[in-house]
């Protein structure tokens, strides 16, 4: 994908002051009033302090199986736009209004809540520079494009519900896993997607994508570059709604890298569970009441 840099996306958003506050007395998480130029310019490096977690939430335990999104009972601390340029910073426990920039490599972000109010584009967009590891945390609101996107991402365990666009985009590298987007909130007609896949090599497994009646597709595949040793896998997901659950759209129509296996299939689609190119490896799916799937 395309990408930008950090100071590029906060231009292009407007944004004019980030200012994080701490849950409770005596924790400084960061300085107010950083102001962000309209111009180019370097992303703002996280302090220590406002690298580690929210003081009130506790040490981390990875939840039970099944669990998506923060855990039932995280005390978070309340924070406002984030801009991460600290390589291997980790982001635990924020309750974020606007979105998180991720532009530095092997950030994690974990038990965190990302509410879009529709100031940012994304809740948590890496630029060239960034790559990001998301856990346990979950993502609604207003945002322009989608929860999260760009390249060299990966989520696990995340709820994505209430947004107003995508779920997410899935750029080069990307990959989503035992995760649920559901229940979306678009305006009358606006085109959204579950996942829509753009780059090389992603993986979509175990996931649960509901989209819905109307516009898009649980799943969407798209473009044309791609290389022969990273394979797009979609694999054991339960998919619904959309007009095609699972489309794949004629720039995207020539891959011979792209493998669909093992999904089960609502029959909740407005014209059909999917349409792919022939090229297509498409195995073992099925609908939900075990019927076979029509031909594509």
């Amino acid at each position: 994908m395309q990408g930008v840099g950090a100071g590029g996306l906060v231009a292009r958003i407007g944004l004019a002051v980030v200012t994080f506050a701490a849950a409770v007395a005596g924790v400084v998480v960061a300085t107010e009033g950083v102001r962000f130029p309209t111009v180019e310019a370097p992303s703002v490096a996280f302090t220590p302090a406002a690298v580690r977690a929210c003081s009130t939430t506790g040490a981390y335990v990875t939840p039970e199986p099944g669990s998506v999104g923060v855990p039932a009972g995280t005390q978070l601390c309340p924070s406002g736009t984030m801009v991460v340029s600290q390589a291997g910073a980790v982001l635990d426990g924020w309750d974020v209004r606007g979105g998180v920039i991720i532009d530095a490599a092997d950030v994690v972000v974990r038990r965190s809540r990302i509410t879009g109010d529709g100031s940012t584009p994304y809740g948590i967009y890496t630029t060239p520079a960034g790559s990001v590891r998301i856990e346990d945390s979950t993502l609604t609101g207003d945002f322009a494009e989608a929860a999260i996107g760009d390249d060299r991402w990966s989520g696990t365990r995340l709820e994505i519900t209430g947004v107003t666009r995508d779920g997410v985009r899935l750029g080069e590298g990307s990959r989503l896993t035992n995760s649920v987007i559901h229940d979306f909130a678009p305006a009358p007609g606006t085109l959204r997607d579950g996942i829509l896949i753009e780059g090389s090599g992603a993986l979509v497994e175990d996931n649960r994508i509901e989209i819905g009646a109307g516009r898009g597709s649980a799943v969407r595949l798209t473009g044309t570059s791609g290389r022969a040793d990273a394979q797009h896998v979609i694999r054991g997901n339960t998919l619904g709604g959309g007009g095609y659950t699972l489309y794949q759209d004629q720039a995207g129509g020539g891959r011979t890298d792209v493998r669909i296996t093992g999904n089960v299939f609502n029959r909740d689609a407005e014209q059909g569970p999917l349409r792919v190119s022939p090229q297509t490896v498409v195995t073992d799916n099925r609908f939900a009441d075990g019927g076979p799937l029509p031909g594509r």
